[in-house]
């Protein structure tokens, strides 16, 4: 009986350590398929779907009332870090991700934008070796050398999803040119990493009850857009044409799109002509080249205001990287800058609809017509506008009390440990609540404003990092009045359109008088708009001189500009009514 019970024991034991062997070696080698042929894409998933989850357990075992202040800050900054080691180890689209979240920051902790702002900076580039294969896929029968001649051994730049290489056409020997090429292993990941970015935001927002699911249609668009070079190629084109046709001689000669050699761009490898010049990343080194930051600055605010207000193709990512200085070619005679602006795989196209509405909104934000700015705001689905004003602004809410806070300053310091660690648990929990309904409204607005929002919010940052040299919201008004003003005179020029019972729909010839009352109430509406831009800056003339001598007198430091004025009636807005404080410096790095 024990021998045959000893031996059966051995024969299970056996059994046992076989299937462990051969589950053992099915890993190793799925494991290694994966990492060879699937650029580690099932490795990555796993990766996110564990770090995710272990986020959501922390959150929902130790974000509790009876913690203090210090310990559920911890935790956001576990989570945060948890999350950045996530996004750098993994890489590629996951760095787009993070830098996704960073600028979103307005909805999340402050810990969480202090740690991912770290994936701006430069990402590693891989071997020539391994991109030549994506070049000659792209263009069959032909070898990196039959395209180009002379082509940089190591990338000058290099982003999450591409880097960028100099060379020379074969085609055109003496054209120096910029190769941005798709990293080999992007094409493989894609399809993984987008599975796991949606599987993810369905986990988080089963956990936390945050609707975010409505936005991952979206985002897939874009990140899907941004993969696709010859979509980039096509963006930089229409710009151009815009710049020719719309612009203003002025902006014409101080803006510059590099020219897009098609011969040799496909959908992962973009050619375009090399420029040198530099970047505004260092703006230290602009002023050691003797450039002026606000002659820098009035260009960059008129181009975007431009696009925003006039053309409705706005470039969806100017941060400082994207945007070089160079000496105008076209001025022999003295020193001028010129504004280079790069990497055009990101544009919204604004609706006509959306871009008349925007203009009006600065119209009556300029005029005080309170009841106007209402109702386009309510047209585009906004309710809590204190929320709503944190996350389209990208300004991160960060707690500074309860709302009644003021009230209870003195009996606050009289509270119990206890009784401060609720309220903390109280205060966060109302920026989630309020998180959660301005993210529902967010379902409902133009997708355009807040890639609008975020174009503008970048480059009042690029202002207050050049020592905010230009008024920028008089330049948006500037623009904002002359393209309603187009809108207008277009409307009242254009045909409209009569039914006709025996011959249908024709297109009606408006009266000449009817025709010359629209071009007027446009031209009205242009000059009362600028009326009210020179009143506003009148207005910042004589509050900068009194503030000047207010602080000459207090010794209070006074605001330069009216950004920093808007930027102190925001935080005490918030301040009083939501319990906010707002981190202005959120774009400044």
């Amino acid at each position: 009986m024990w021998t045959r019970t000893s031996r059966a024991w051995q024969l299970s034991r056996h059994r046992w350590a076989t299937r462990a062997c051969v589950a053992s070696v099915a890993a190793i080698a799925g494991y290694e398929y994966d990492r060879h042929f699937q650029a580690s894409a099932v490795a990555r998933t796993l990766r996110t779907f564990a770090d995710i989850t272990i986020i959501c357990a922390d959150y929902k075992l130790n974000f509790q009332p009876e913690h203090g202040i210090e310990y559920l800050n911890t935790i956001h900054e576990r989570a945060a870090r948890r999350l950045l080691m996530c996004c750098k180890e993994n890489g590629g689209l996951f760095i787009k991700f993070g830098q996704s979240i960073a600028v979103q920051s307005s909805l999340l902790p402050p810990p969480f934008r202090k740690e991912l702002s770290v994936l701006y900076d430069n990402a590693p580039s891989v071997a020539v070796s391994e991109i030549a294969p994506v070049i000659e896929r792209c263009f069959p029968g032909r070898t990196i050398d039959d395209i180009f001649i002379d082509f940089s051994p190591e990338a000058v730049a290099s982003a999450s999803v591409a880097q960028v290489h100099t060379a020379r056409l074969r085609s055109n020997p003496s054209q120096v040119v910029a190769v941005k090429v798709q990293k080999p292993e992007i094409k493989l990941q894609i399809g993984w990493d987008l599975f796991t970015f949606r599987a993810c935001a369905h986990l988080i927002e089963y956990a936390f009850d945050v609707p975010i699911m409505w936005s991952i249609d979206e985002v897939e668009l874009r990140l899907r857009e941004e993969l696709d070079f010859e979509r980039e190629a096509g963006n930089s084109e229409l710009a151009n044409r815009d710049l020719d046709s719309l612009a203003d001689r002025w902006l014409r000669r101080v803006v510059y799109i590099p020219k897009v050699f098609w011969e040799a761009t496909s959908r992962q490898v973009l050619t375009t002509e090399w420029v040198d010049g530099t970047s505004l990343v260092h703006p230290q080194k602009l002023v050691v080249e003797g450039w002026s930051n606000k002659e820098i600055m009035q260009q960059m605010a008129s181009l975007f205001a431009f696009q925003i207000f006039v053309t409705g193709n706005v470039h969806g990512d100017p941060h400082p990287g994207n945007l070089l200085v160079r000496q105008n070619p076209s001025n022999a005679y003295w020193r001028e800058p010129q504004l280079v602006l790069l990497d055009h795989g990101l544009y919204v196209r604004e609706s006509k609809l959306f871009r008349r509405q925007y203009a009006e909104f600065w119209r009556s934000a300029m005029i005080g017509n309170r009841q106007s700015m209402a109702r386009i705001a309510q047209s585009w689905g906004i309710a809590d506008t204190g929320m709503f004003s944190s996350m389209v602004s990208l300004k991160p809410p960060i707690m500074s009390g309860h709302r009644h806070s003021r009230n209870h300053a003195q009996a606050s310091t009289e509270d119990t440990d206890e009784g401060k660690s609720k309220r903390a648990y109280e205060q966060q929990m109302e920026v989630k609540r309020r998180t959660i309904a301005a993210l529902r409204e967010s379902s409902n607005l133009p997708p355009e404003l807040v890639f609008v929002t975020r174009n503008m919010n970048i480059v009042r940052a690029n202002n207050q990092s050049l020592g905010t040299p230009v008024n920028r919201v008089q330049i948006l008004g500037q623009y904002a009045a002359l393209g309603l003003r187009r809108i207008l005179v277009d409307e009242a020029l254009s045909s409209s359109r009569r039914y006709d019972g025996t011959r249908g729909v024709l297109p009606s010839r408006d009266t000449l008088l009817n025709r010359m009352v629209g071009v007027l109430a446009g031209e009205w509406s242009y000059v009362t708009f600028r009326l009210a831009l020179w009143a506003a800056g009148a207005g910042m003339a004589v509050y900068s001189v009194w503030a000047r001598i207010w602080s000459a007198v207090t010794g209070v430091p006074r605001i330069k500009d009216l950004d920093g004025v808007m930027d102190e009636a925001m935080r005490r807005t918030l301040e009083k009514k939501l319990g906010y404080q707002i981190d202005t410096s959120l774009f400044n790095a």
